[in-house]
């Protein structure tokens, strides 16, 4: 049978599991959004490229010596540009508000498993003196036995002498 001290800390101890297990669990979801986002970031920027670069092949073949088209190329361009700069800028904040989130995360769990180690410190020094105060107790009750025994059963050498 356990006592009430093992109990709290087998208690302590599965809080503990639990809260690193959780703390994994959200420390692999946001790892795995993090490479989603940076995937969807690169195919982003792959397909605009590809897009530009054959917008910009079939205006100058198409529209060799008209000024008007290639203004309208230009402007397809700066446009492009533009949606390019624009969408690399929103993932970069979300990446970077996703590794700001991790960090807090993380400072958050390391201070909770701080203070589960400081806790199990103050119960294993508890269950240290429970333990020796009550082998004292024992010693203490051994020791009263022994004198009433004593006294009750006085021994055999005081008979002899008597």
């Amino acid at each position: 049978m356990l006592s009430n001290t093992e109990k709290v800390l087998s208690v302590v101890v599965l809080f503990l599991a639990a809260a690193v297990a959780g703390s994994l669990f959200q420390y692999n979801a946001a790892m795995a959004e993090m490479e989603r986002l940076q995937e969807d970031r690169e195919q982003h920027v792959d397909q605009v490229n590809t897009e530009f670069r054959t917008r910009v092949k079939n205006v100058e073949l198409d529209n060799i010596g008209q000024g008007k088209k290639i203004a309208e190329g230009r402007q397809m361009i700066l446009a492009n540009t533009k949606l390019i700069y624009t969408k690399a800028d929103s993932l970069g904040n979300l990446i970077d508000d996703l590794a700001y989130e991790i960090k807090r995360v993380e400072r958050d769990l390391s201070k909770k498993i701080k203070n589960v180690e400081r806790d199990l410190e103050g119960l294993e020094d508890n269950f240290d003196k429970e333990k020796r105060r009550t082998r004292r107790d024992i010693s203490d009750l051994k020791k009263s036995v022994k004198k009433l025994n004593d006294k009750v059963f006085p021994p055999e050498e005081d008979d002899k002498k008597k």
